[in-house]
């Protein structure tokens, strides 16, 4: 996640849903653990009155701080390691033993600017292999959720799910999803629970 994104529209239906998570007592959720794909963005200078003026780091702190989204709820916890896209296999593997240490049910919740790989992976994506890793480090009870933009492609919230399904392997049917299409029809949230 980029800076310059974070506390948009989707915002509001990412943690929407996660506190909809957390609010179900029947589930029994201690802990939510954000991946955040942590991409810190520079900021360019704005003009004053004809001069160059950085934008003070106190407003950047106060609108785009990731880590302001534990005042929702003291559960909720960010992997805001910053992400690099030529080191993707060191913070794939730090997540996952940091993930296997956690002993409380939890969503893990993988938040990345886009969504799963297109053809050619950027930064703004997570690699098939790289979810498939994540589920299986998640116990028994434990959510995964996963965050996914729309592409060109009428079908592209099913070909993602099926996508995800086969990366996680299991049926699709046990993926569920959320969207709120009046706030932000461009996004759909996957969700499944780790059975075994």
């Amino acid at each position: 996640m980029r800076d310059k994104w974070y506390a948009d529209k989707r915002d509001l239906v990412k943690w929407g849903g996660i506190m909809h998570f957390l609010n179900d007592k029947n589930l029994g959720i201690k802990k939510v653990l954000q991946i955040a794909y942590y991409r810190k963005d520079h900021w360019p200078p704005f003009n004053f009155n004809g001069a160059d003026i950085q934008i003070p780091e106190k407003v950047i702190k106060h609108f785009r701080d990731i880590k302001l989204i534990k005042k929702l709820d003291p559960r909720i916890k960010v992997f805001d390691r910053e992400f690099e896209h030529k080191n993707r296999q060191g913070y794939t593997d730090d997540l996952c033993k940091m993930l296997t240490n956690i002993p409380e049910k939890k969503i893990v919740f993988l938040d990345p600017d886009t969504g799963l790989e297109p053809k050619e992976c950027n930064a703004e994506h997570v690699k098939l292999c790289e979810v498939k890793k994540i589920f299986n480090s998640l116990k028994q009870g434990d959510y995964l959720v996963f965050y996914q933009h729309k592409f060109r492609n009428s079908k592209w919230d099913e070909i993602r799910l099926s996508e995800l399904a086969e990366a996680c392997g299991i049926s699709r049917s046990k993926i569920k999803t959320w969207k709120a299409n009046e706030i932000a029809n461009d996004v759909i949230l996957f969700f499944t629970k780790k059975e075994d």
